[in-house]
């Protein structure tokens, strides 16, 4: 773990983070960042000390509606404790590692920008706490999004803090917070005045979490598009509808890029000629093979689909990007225009609607990327929907073969979860804090939907792919194509070859769920990817830095 990420507070990529969430990087401050860090806690604990009366939140007062209630500076370092106790409320499942690293960078990264006030020492306890492998116990479940999200990030504060309750991994065994500190050669700090609340006041949850969804949507959109690609050249589907004199009429990006992606995948297809298309499968009898005018939507309206897809994580890693750049805390410490004096600007830097907003969004077209992938495999599994695929793609039903048809009930489960996740969290504002804070984002809920949503479409996706091959495995030869005619396209029929070595071929029914299994981690796999990118030169098209450093 050589390289260094230098956090300076406006330089922060995704990559970056990825990079030392996976622990294949070390952190530091950079110099000016240090320095601003260090100025501005010595003018803010002169400012204090000048004018006892002075009433600032975070360092006299109470938190939320105890806002009014005065605390003396001599109980500021009791307050910290006190604060983090009572805010260590998080349940649920334990946040992955990888997450709360990412978390933590992201808050370092905040307060490299030496606005919020932390003294310089509890700034190095974090980047030493990320550097030798000290990673805070957090829990999933406490945040509403605003406040920044108070529960998990107090839950990392308190291991700075060495509080007893507080937990932290240490090589792989789980600690109590100053055992583990102490097993890396580090001690807990002592917060002061400020620290507790500038330490919990940030988005970093969401943002966390939102960086390893970066990743995952974007193979998703990728792996959509292949998966559809194969499962036109399944039922012999029509091109015309990726098309680009076709699609330059209604140009949207992401039709534009998704198009151009079909038609590179099934480019040279004969299969998915008008001849393949006139011939009449087995089991058919020419008077029953259907003319073709235009396929089914799960077919045809694959690029504005999927399409919207690529436009939304387009928008969730701009907004993303911006926001491991920001200053997420409250109140923030600044130098007034008119008079150059350090004031205290409250505000409302921590709240999490922009974060939320994306993140349903992002939620409901990974969710309709999704619901069509689920149709697409039903209709494979069904020889008038299919024109003349074998039904359930069964082997040999005589003999009491059921095919694929229950792989298909459990992408349909998948694919009803993701209807009821992606319910927009951002408008599901519950009131907290005695009415004070009022409206909340819930970006935190709805990042947690995300993550399931992402599980969800790998499953489905891999379903439709299954079904897809077993369908090519079953139907591309002369038994029910010419030779002539089982050509597949330049992308497709690549993909075809390698998934047929990596697969176990079989000739009549098995134990499914194990090739789900196999076919989902194969296909979001490091390896496959690299396969794309080496022998298709399909890349990433969205946020291509960032995925290609997380491989």
């Amino acid at each position: 773990m050589d390289s260094i990420v230098i956090l300076d507070g406006r330089s922060l990529s995704v990559q970056d983070i990825l990079t030392v969430s996976k622990g294949k990087a070390k952190v530091d401050l950079s110099a000016e960042a240090k320095s601003k860090i260090a100025s501005l806690r010595e003018e803010l604990e002169k400012m204090i000390s000048d004018d006892p009366g002075l009433r600032i939140y975070g360092i006299n007062v109470g938190a939320g509606n105890l806002k009014d209630t005065p605390i003396s500076v001599k109980e500021a370092e009791k307050y910290q404790i006190k604060y983090l106790l009572s805010h260590n409320c998080g349940t649920g499942k334990e946040v992955p590692l990888g997450i709360v690293r990412a978390m933590m960078v992201i808050r370092l990264n905040s307060f490299a920008a030496g606005k919020s006030g932390i003294k310089p020492d509890t700034c190095e306890l974090m980047t030493d706490m990320l550097n030798h492998g000290v990673t805070p116990v957090v829990r999933e479940e406490g945040s509403v999004g605003a406040s920044g999200d108070l529960v998990p990030l107090s839950m990392i504060a308190a291991v700075l803090a060495g509080l007893d309750e507080a937990e932290a991994y240490y090589g792989g065994v789980k600690y109590d917070a100053k055992t583990a500190l102490k097993k890396a050669g580090l001690r807990p700090v002592a917060l002061g005045f400020k620290e507790a609340m500038g330490l919990t006041n940030g988005t970093n949850l969401m943002s966390g979490y939102m960086c390893s969804a970066a990743v995952d949507s974007e193979k998703i959109y990728i792996l959509s598009n292949i998966a559809a690609a194969l499962s036109l050249e399944a039922i012999r589907g029509e091109k015309d509808a990726f098309s680009k004199e076709l699609c330059s009429m209604r140009p949207h990006e992401g039709i534009i890029k998704t198009a151009e992606m079909m038609r590179k995948l099934i480019k040279g297809s004969q299969r998915m000629s008008r001849e393949a298309q006139q011939i009449a499968f087995k089991g058919q009898t020419p008077d029953t093979v259907q003319t073709r005018v235009q396929d089914r939507y799960s077919f045809r309206a694959v690029p504005p689909v999927h399409g919207s897809l690529y436009e939304a994580v387009q928008e969730f890693n701009r907004v993303l990007s911006v926001e491991v750049n920001s200053v997420t805390d409250n109140p923030l410490f600044l130098h007034d225009d008119e008079t150059g004096e350090l004031r205290a600007f409250s505000g409302s830097n921590f709240h999490g609607q922009p974060l939320a907003s994306v993140i349903d969004h992002l939620k409901s077209n990974l969710t309709a990327a999704g619901l069509i992938s689920d149709k697409r495999s039903f209709s494979m599994l069904n020889k008038y929907l299919s024109f003349g695929l074998p039904s359930s793609l069964a082997y040999d039903p005589s003999k009491g073969d059921t095919g694929l048809m229950i792989a298909q009930y459990a992408g349909a489960a998948r694919a009803a979860d993701c209807r009821v996740l992606s319910t927009p969290a951002s408008v599901t504002s519950i009131t907290t804090s005695a009415g004070q804070e009022d409206f909340v984002s819930m970006g935190s809920i709805g990042v947690l939907h995300l993550r399931k949503i992402t599980e969800n479409l790998k499953t489905i996706i891999a379903i439709e792919v299954l079904c897809a091959y077993r369908a090519l495995e079953m139907t591309n030869n002369n038994e029910y194509l010419p030779e002539n005619l089982t050509e597949l396209g330049k992308g497709t029929g690549k993909i075809f070859s390698y998934l047929a070595g990596k697969l176990h071929q079989y000739k009549g029914d098995y134990y499914v769920a194990s090739d789900i299994e196999h076919l989902t981690e194969l296909l979001f796999s490091d390896e496959f990817f690299r396969f794309l990118s080496d022998e298709l030169n399909i890349g990433l098209t969205v946020n291509k830095n960032v995925v290609e450093n997380y491989l």
